[in-house]
């Protein structure tokens, strides 16, 4: 049995509980123990480092300093927010070691930061970590027949020279999982634009203009399902949706699923283990093209006689 360091972040006991859940059956199933960090703090999200520099250091710091004494290789983070503060935390404490010795003196009492573990989301570790031969293993109900649109946000994969995990433009990593599962995913050509994030509290006119044009377009590609790994995401896209038709009178009523929940239920857990009524937008109804194979567009056989008058032509 693998284990890992597990920082489930603020929201996996509330707006994103579905998430939390279905990512521990997943990792069960996977034959990973997850070791949550004891006394774990809010990583500070956007609110620390828009204040001063040594708060937005000092939270994803003293959560470093805590996974480090699990003795766990990888710390897998679910939400990409918290990842994307943790990762960045780590990069300028092992860039910058005065500045760790600084922040440890004056704020943080667990301990010294060493640098010793890595920092990974969970979308990360199940695709580099697990590997999708390994999914694809543990699959036993197919989910061909479903369309998804994978949708990645800005911080999963950005900055590149943090993350080091797929492409920061057209990532991959989330449609080859899915494929893994048997689903199809659509060519989506927003899969990195921002959503709104945070604007929803303070801008939600923000927030439904940038989140409406990214389920215009996953609507457009035929998708049934949007797949998201980061609960401001899911929350933006899912939550403001009635407004967002109300205000461009089209209806769109597109799910907005985690990554997690769908690789769940290609491990044979039943639907009532997803906790779906979480979502706003059901989602039952997008489920039922499961099993609902499209032929393939037959394709044209032209005779000898019709190749060579084309050629006549040309």
């Amino acid at each position: 049995m693998n284990k890992i360091t597990y920082f489930p972040g603020c929201s996996a006991h509330g707006t994103s509980e579905e998430f939390d859940h279905t990512l521990k059956l997943v990792m069960k199933t996977l034959d990973v123990q997850m070791e949550e960090i004891p006394d774990w703090n809010c990583c500070g999200a956007t609110s620390a480092h828009v204040m001063t520099e040594n708060l937005a250091i000092a939270l994803p710091m003293r959560n470093l300093v805590l996974a480090e004494k699990l003795e766990n290789k990888t710390m897998g983070i679910a939400c990409a927010s918290c990842y994307s503060r943790m990762k960045v935390t780590k990069k300028h404490l092992d860039e910058n070691p005065n500045l760790a010795k600084k922040i440890n003196s004056t704020i943080i009492d667990e301990g010294e930061y060493h640098g010793t573990i890595d920092v990974k989301s969970m979308l990360q570790y199940c695709f580099e970590e697990i590997g999708l031969e390994t999914i694809k293993s543990k699959v036993t109900k197919s989910l061909a027949g479903l369309k998804v649109a994978c949708y990645y946000g800005c911080l999963l994969t950005r900055p590149k020279d943090v993350t080091h995990f797929d492409s920061p433009e057209y990532p991959m990593s989330m449609d080859l999982l899915m494929e893994a599962l048997g689903a199809k995913a659509v060519d989506f050509d927003y899969k990195t634009e921002c959503c709104g994030a945070s604007f929803s509290i303070s801008n939600t006119e923000v927030v439904e203009s940038l989140s409406g044009k990214i389920l215009e377009v996953a609507k457009e590609s035929g998708a049934h399902v949007i797949v998201v790994a980061c609960p401001l995401c899911q929350s933006n896209l899912d939550m403001r949706q009635p407004d967002i038709e109300k205000h461009t009178k089209t209806k769109i009523n597109i799910p907005v699923m985690y990554f997690t929940q769908l690789m769940a239920l290609a491990f044979g857990f039943p639907e009532k283990e997803l906790k779906l009524p979480k979502h706003i937008v059901p989602v039952e109804e997008a489920l039922k093209n499961i099993g609902k194979i499209e032929p393939e567009p037959e394709k044209i056989k032209k005779t000898k006689k019709a190749v060579e008058a084309e050629s006549e032509v040309v």
